[in-house]
């Protein structure tokens, strides 16, 4: 069944899956870890911008590893919001955090606010348009403080053997797919939502476009090797994650 990004994680079995999960993963942690390394020198992170908190996986994690003393989440899908609210109030955190449901393209009201922004749990996959991916990172940019840090995930074109090849063939398409390349069907639960997978090289274009430097980037293939870890592509999504600073 296809259908489109807001609606599709309105649906309370789609809920049920990310509430599912409950902490962040470890290379998340490792984003973490890198945003305070690079902070360091400026002070404490102190206020988080969250886009596409769902229903706030990993806002509990936030706030153990920064101890912030303010947290500003959103989500397209209203349903999601109120999964978060609730998880917030079992972690103890909702004084502190602030919900919003709000599309990220139109979050672009405050300004040099805060010092750290996060763009996890792939949500600008479903994010079709280069237009309004280049939107968010720009609003990303902007709501953050001078020296401010960044960080994210995003499928990735390289992965299990198929999904490596189906992009392949389109990437020698590229005169006629042009910014499409990275297009391809997602979704779980037997529906399909549009999505975008990025090559690393237009992730790095696109983020550095808006202004941002110091920017890292690893697939978890390459994320796990220098933990010295062997992963599977085969079976595991090889999402990108990125660290990038104002």
């Amino acid at each position: 069944m296809k259908i489109g990004n807001k609606e599709f994680w309105e649906i309370d079995n789609v809920i049920d899956v990310q509430d599912g999960i409950k902490h962040a993963t470890d290379f998340e942690l490792f984003m973490f870890e890198k945003a305070k390394e690079r902070y360091t020198s400026f002070g404490e992170i102190k206020t988080i911008k969250i886009f596409g908190c769902g229903t706030g996986r990993e806002v509990e994690a936030i706030a153990k590893t920064f101890n912030p003393n303010r947290i500003v989440a959103s989500d397209i899908a209203e349903n999601m919001i109120v999964k978060c609210n609730e998880n917030l109030k079992i972690w103890n955190i909702d004084s502190i955090t602030e919900t919003l449901i709000i599309d990220a393209k139109e979050y672009n009201k405050v300004a040099n606010e805060f010092d750290l922004v996060t763009i996890l749990n792939s949500m600008l996959t479903y994010v079709v348009e280069k237009a309004d991916r280049l939107s968010i990172f720009k609003n990303a940019y902007q709501i953050a403080k001078p020296n401010a840090v960044l960080i994210g995930t995003v499928h990735n074109q390289e992965g299990t053997f198929l999904k490596t090849n189906y992009f392949r063939l389109r990437n020698l398409l590229s005169f006629y797919y042009k910014d499409k390349v990275g297009c391809r069907t997602t979704g779980y639960n037997g529906y399909k939502v549009p999505g975008y997978y990025y090559k690393k090289s237009d992730l790095y274009n696109d983020i550095q476009s808006v202004g941002f430097t110091k920017i890292e980037i690893y697939s978890l293939d390459e994320y796990y090797q220098l933990k010295g870890i062997t992963y599977n592509r085969k079976t595991g999504y090889n999402n990108l994650i990125f660290i990038a600073q104002k």
